[in-house]
């Protein structure tokens, strides 16, 4: 599938569309339990794992932020309900592309209630077929100024992109034919899969990242960057982040060494060179504020 046409920053966009769900929702059909990782297609070049207790404060702030009107109180409780957000990122000349598989505890009463035609949104159905061969409803949404689609195939899952009948399609076979596979790559699978309650992130064209990360554009011919951020343990407003970047050159080693310390002003970093071509920066101070910056791809 693809994502919708949006230039606001994934968390942004996810969490405003789960603002409203959590208000007013519709029943599903449930079965059983899918990892909302697998129903993630392969076509991003950027992917981001993010648990909700990583940081639910800073969630909770991104809520009030995006949402006319949300108190302090209200953002909170939202927060509670998110257990994690996975995304999945596409730069398109003057637009980045997105979709998004969000797990939680969705109620669901009168989701026709958020989602009104007079607001923009249109309602449209998809039908999977159950174990007798009978047709089961899946409901979305889409804005028509955007093509952003949303859909609650679960209680437990909330789909987000532009093609979100395809994350349906995805999310019934797992949850009712018995499906057990993926569509992205085994690497960018279990890297997301691991690491607890960090934020992972893998870029499989990491050239666009860097750009955003260090407002540089550095051409160093990397194969892929992958990294992960913790909160700091001494000052609650920053992350420690540690970023693996693999060359398809090794020749690229020094300079590519040398240029992502200026460009990262790397004073209190570590580097570690672990092959020819693998490259492990960690002890990297972020303000979580550059978070915005670093998922507009």
């Amino acid at each position: 599938m693809r994502k919708p046409d949006a230039a606001s920053p994934i968390l942004i966009f996810s969490l405003c569309a789960l603002a409203a769900c959590f208000t007013s929702c519709r029943s599903a059909p449930q079965g059983n339990a899918v990892n909302p990782l697998d129903i993630l297609d392969a076509g991003s070049s950027f992917y981001l794992k993010m648990p909700e207790k990583t940081d639910p404060v800073l969630v909770s702030r991104i809520l009030q932020g995006s949402v006319d009107g949300l108190s302090s109180e209200d953002a909170g409780k939202i927060a509670e309900r998110i257990d994690v957000i996975y995304t999945g990122l596409e730069r398109k000349r003057n637009e980045t592309v997105i979709q998004a598989a969000v797990s939680g505890n969705v109620p669901r009463t009168a989701v026709s209630g958020v989602f009104k035609k007079n607001s923009g949104w249109e309602s449209a159905s998809v039908y999977e077929k159950n174990a007798a061969g009978g047709p089961v409803e899946y409901v979305y949404y889409t804005k028509k100024s955007t093509g952003m689609q949303i859909a609650f195939p679960s209680n437990n899952i909330v789909c987000l992109g532009n093609s979100v009948p395809g994350m349906i399609a995805g999310y019934h076979s797992h949850a009712f034919n018995g499906d057990t596979s993926y569509l992205v790559a085994d690497e960018v699978y279990e890297w997301l899969s691991g690491g607890g309650e960090q934020i992972r992130f893998y870029a499989v064209k990491p050239q666009s990242f860097l750009t955003v990360l260090t407002g540089a554009n550095l051409n160093l011919k990397l194969a892929y960057v992958k990294g992960y951020m913790v909160t700091d343990g001494n000052r609650g407003d920053q992350f420690i982040m540690t970023i693996e970047f693999e060359f398809n050159d090794e020749r690229m080693i020094k300079a590519g060494e040398g240029l992502l310390s200026l460009a990262f002003g790397l004073t209190d970093s570590q580097t570690q060179l672990t092959t020819p071509t693998h490259l492990i920066v960690s002890d990297i101070r972020i303000d979580k504020k550059q978070l915005y910056r670093l998922f507009i791809l």
